[in-house]
C-alpha cells in the first residue's frame, strides 16, 4: 500500500502522521506574544545566572518555545530566511496533491504577506496553490489591537472564490497564529462548504499565555 493511500484521509506524511486530526486545529509550537516572550528571556537569563546553567526541562521548553517565536516573528517581518526554514520544515511532510490554503490577514484585498508566499511555494511541489480561495473583503481590526475574534465575524468579511480549486480534495488551511482558532474554524467550516473533502487547519504557533492548552488545539 502506497504512503497517499496510507493516508488518504490526511494532508501529512507518516513523519506528522499526528497532526492528521481533521477535527481539530493542530499545531507544531508555541509563540509568545511580546510580553510572555519578555518574561521567558528574563526568567533564563535569572536561571542562568543562579545556577550557571539553563538546560533543566522547563528552561529548554522556554528556550523552544522562544525560537519558533522568534522563526515566526521573522516570517511576519517578510525574512526570506524564515520563509526558506519553514519550507524545509513543511515540504518534506506534506502529501502531493493537497492543495493549501491561507487565512486572509485582517485587511481586505491583501495580495501579498509572507504565509501566503510560504504556501505558494509550497503548492508549486507537486501541490495545488488554492491560495486564492479565501479572500478578505471587509477588513478588521487586528486582534492583536483589540479587534473582535468571532468565527461570525471572520464569515462575515471573509468569502471563498475559485471553489474549483479545492472541490473533492484534502485542504492544508494554514495560519501564523491562533489563539482562540476563530478565523481557522470559520475558514475551515467555508471551505468544507465550498465542497473540498477535508480540511486540515493548522497554525504555524499557538499562543501561550498560560500553562493549559485550548482544548480546540492538538500539538503532539
Amino acid at each position: 500500500m502506497s504512503e497517499l493511500e496510507d493516508f488518504s484521509e490526511g494532508v501529512f506524511t507518516s513523519v506528522w502522521s499526528q497532526y492528521n486530526r481533521p477535527e481539530r486545529i493542530v499545531t507544531p509550537g508555541h509563540f509568545y506574544p511580546k510580553e510572555r516572550a519578555g518574561t521567558a528571556r528574563l526568567a533564563l537569563q535569572e536561571t542562568k545566572a543562579e545556577y550557571g546553567t539553563s538546560s533543566s526541562r522547563e528552561t529548554g521548553a522556554m528556550k523552544q518555545n522562544l525560537g519558533w517565536t522568534e522563526l515566526i516573528n521573522a516570517l511576519n517581518n517578510e525574512r526570506q530566511w524564515a520563509i526558506k526554514r519553514f519550507f524545509e520544515i513543511l515540504d518534506p511532510v506534506i502529501l502531493s496533491g493537497v492543495a493549501i490554503s491561507v487565512v486572509p490577514p485582517h485587511r481586505s484585498y491583501k495580495a501579498f504577506w509572507p504565509l501566503r508566499t510560504l504556501a505558494r511555494q509550497l503548492a508549486d511541489n507537486g501541490r495545488v496553490d488554492a491560495t486564492s480561495c479565501l479572500i478578505r473583503h471587509t477588513t478588521i481590526q487586528r486582534i492583536t489591537f483589540g479587534g473582535a475574534n468571532t468565527e461570525e465575524l471572520h464569515r462575515k468579511t471573509i468569502r471563498v472564490d475559485y471553489p474549483s480549486l479545492i472541490e473533492g480534495k484534502r485542504v492544508l488551511l494554514l495560519d501564523d497564529i491562533a489563539k482562540s482558532g476563530a478565523s481557522l474554524k470559520a475558514c475551515r467550516a467555508m471551505l468544507l462548504e465550498a465542497g473540498a473533502e477535508m480540511v486540515q487547519a493548522m497554525a504555524l504557533g499557538r499562543v501561550i499565555v498560560g500553562e493549559d492548552s485550548p482544548s480546540q488545539f492538538r500539538s503532539d
